[in-house]
């Protein structure tokens, strides 16, 4: 089942205005007035269209219902709320508006739904989507679990698909891991290695994870990155070189510290993913 919604917008400021006499203020309520039917006229028009593209997909009409609804707390709070009120497994926003205003605009709200959803995987779409590839960025959180419970929750819904396990080593860590101890420089080689061997055993585990949800092992692939420029930019130029349709990351790590890292590589992965759809899984 797909709700489409649609949020209308505010009525302008300057419409609220009281006017300097009678026959202004109802000259300023009637332009309002066929102003929130022309709103109301295109907020139709839009979920027609949208409906029809997903009836093209293959969707039965019966499992598509659009909905209307008014401005109340502000669109982000709105979409939020029926979150909260609703038994949805994912929200798909657009990041890009009609304008560059519209764009700004969008950009706010999925900022403020990523931010503040309760649990729900959130997908935000940017471009035109060709590719059937799913890129997979996991780290050693906890979270990650939950990503790959999303992953196999993903594949069984869209069909079979080509998938792709990245981790990247931050270069903090290999880097400067040796230097926490003084006069043990020396073991760097051997600190660097155990990182990267317990990196490939969570992207093994990762893979028999996906196979045991009868994902077909020819299908996953993994990767493994130890000498990345940072993390987002790795992630970003593997989907884009990749030819990657889709990214789905986690937004939190097992730290506040952590949180605030990969938070801010889930971010960044959102606001710069160019022709993709980026799952953030909370």
């Amino acid at each position: 089942m797909i709700d489409l919604l649609h949020i209308l917008p505010d009525i302008p400021p300057l419409f609220l205005e009281p006017g300097e006499s009678m026959a202004e203020l109802l000259q300023i309520q009637d332009f309002a007035g066929r102003l929130q039917e022309e709103d109301r006229h295109r907020a139709a028009f839009l979920l027609e269209e949208a409906t029809g593209i997903l009836a093209a997909a293959g969707i039965p009409k019966d499992n598509i219902h659009p909905l209307v609804k008014e401005r109340s707390a502000g669109v982000a709070r709105d979409i939020l709320g029926l979150e909260r009120e609703g038994t949805y497994d994912a929200i798909v926003l657009g990041r890009h508006g009609m304008s560059a205003v519209d764009e700004f605009l969008m950009g706010s709200v999925t900022h403020k739904v990523l931010q503040h959803t309760r649990g729900l995987p959130l997908c935000v779409v940017h471009g035109k989507i060709e590719s059937r590839k799913l890129l997979v960025p996991i780290n050693s959180s906890p979270n990650s679990k939950r990503v790959m419970d999303q992953v196999a929750w993903f594949l069984a819904e869209t069909g079979p698909m080509e998938v792709t396990i990245l981790h990247v080593v931050a270069p903090l860590i290999v880097r400067e891991m040796p230097l926490m101890w003084t006069g043990l420089a020396e073991l760097e080689s051997t600190i660097e290695q155990r990182v990267v061997d317990d990196a490939e055993d969570m992207l093994s585990q990762a893979k028999t994870y996906l196979m045991e949800t009868d994902v077909p092992g020819f299908a996953i692939k993994t990767r493994l990155e130890t000498r990345a420029p940072g993390v987002a930019r790795t992630i970003l130029k593997e989907a884009r070189e990749g030819g990657y349709g889709s990214i789905m990351i986690g937004r939190r790590g097992i730290s506040r510290t952590e949180r605030f890292l990969f938070g801010s590589v889930s971010n960044k992965i959102v606001q710069q993913a160019r022709d993709m759809a980026v799952w953030v899984v909370c």
